[in-house]
């Protein structure tokens, strides 16, 4: 089989990244002689290196919400050299295109969007397929007609996650972690005074709740500690992404909104419980079988919303936090 050097640009959400993997595995599948790069925010190398599918990672410096056209016919003539044989997009974004402009590869892959027919000669129909099999689709070809879904797995250090807890002063035993925060917006938040009555009644139960996030996530995951008299550990905006993916993997139970770390938890397969709001769990559920997925399904769910355009926030608001409690404690007292 003749071998293949693939360019991937991936893209710019963790979930998203995250599910991607089930891309990789069946590019490798495909050929397992190929040799897959990916393109990606810098942000993200943190994610990409724990695919072992991935031979080399390609940082991108661009400012998001920035055009940076010089930038990227630069990248262009530079990937030239590199002699892929095809490349595949899971952004859809016509300024993205601009990355391979001069660089000469045959076969350009990616999903209709913004005047992309210029640029991809391979080119799939968007449709309301879940994000995974969107992106999965992408492996297929003549040779290799149907790619099968797979649940996506990172690989992590447990080693690296307890020592920062030590270092951290945070127990390791009986750890649960709590990530309250969405980086879309507030209409995919369960209210702080859910999480903490469920943070209170572990805590009762001789349960360590440590609370985990990017910066943005530190207004919410401080209220939930506030309402639990600051009985929570925070960590909130002091881990890498490589930091958090290893800590979650200490975690006996991980309770998140729809977010990029809820996929990561999947990804290490630890027991969840994942609150959906605006957001469609058809489209982008935690991909493990230990996870638990709270949706109430009303009538004006999901409205892909990032604030609850009736005012009454019921997809959030009407969670039993009381009962959802009750069934976890259930669980983890077995």
């Amino acid at each position: 089989m003749k071998n293949e050097k693939i360019l991937i640009f991936g893209p710019s959400w963790v979930g998203d990244m995250v599910m991607a993997h089930s891309l990789f595995v069946n590019l490798k599948k495909r050929n397992p002689h190929s040799e897959i790069h990916l393109a990606a925010p810098r942000w993200s190398m943190d994610i990409g290196s724990r695919f072992p599918e991935i031979d080399k990672l390609i940082p991108l410096e661009f400012k998001h919400g920035k055009f940076d056209l010089f930038k990227r016919l630069r990248l262009s003539f530079e990937l030239r050299q590199e002699g892929y044989s095809e490349c595949i997009f899971l952004i859809n974004t016509f300024k993205s295109l601009l990355n391979i402009a001069f660089s000469n590869i045959p076969l350009r892959t990616g999903y209709v969007g913004e005047l992309r027919t210029f640029f991809l000669n391979n080119v799939l129909k968007n449709n309301s397929d879940p994000t995974i099999r969107k992106f999965t689709k992408l492996s297929k070809n003549n040779s290799y007609p149907s790619p099968k879904l797979i649940n996506p797995k990172i690989v992590s250090n447990k080693k690296n996650g307890e020592n920062f807890l030590k270092k951290n002063r945070i127990p390791i035993e009986n750890l649960i972690i709590i990530s309250g925060g969405a980086e879309y917006g507030p209409a995919k938040i369960l209210p702080s005074e859910k999480y903490a009555y469920i943070a209170n009644n572990l805590i009762k139960e001789n349960y360590n709740i440590l609370l985990i996030g990017s910066a943005n996530d530190k207004t919410i995951n401080h209220e939930i500690n506030k309402l639990t008299k600051y009985r929570c550990f925070d960590i909130t905006g002091k881990t890498s992404l490589g930091e958090c993916i290893d800590v979650i993997a200490c975690a006996q139970y991980f309770l998140s909104n729809d977010s990029g770390l809820m996929h990561i938890a999947a990804a290490l397969n630890i027991p969840q419980d994942s609150f959906f709001g605006s957001s469609d769990p058809n489209n982008t559920p935690p991909l493990n079988s230990e996870a638990v997925i709270n949706y109430l399904n009303l009538d004006c769910s999901p409205c892909f919303e990032r604030r609850c355009p009736l005012k009454h926030f019921d997809c959030m608001n009407k969670v039993d936090e009381k009962e959802i409690c009750k069934r976890i404690i259930c669980l983890l007292n077995k």
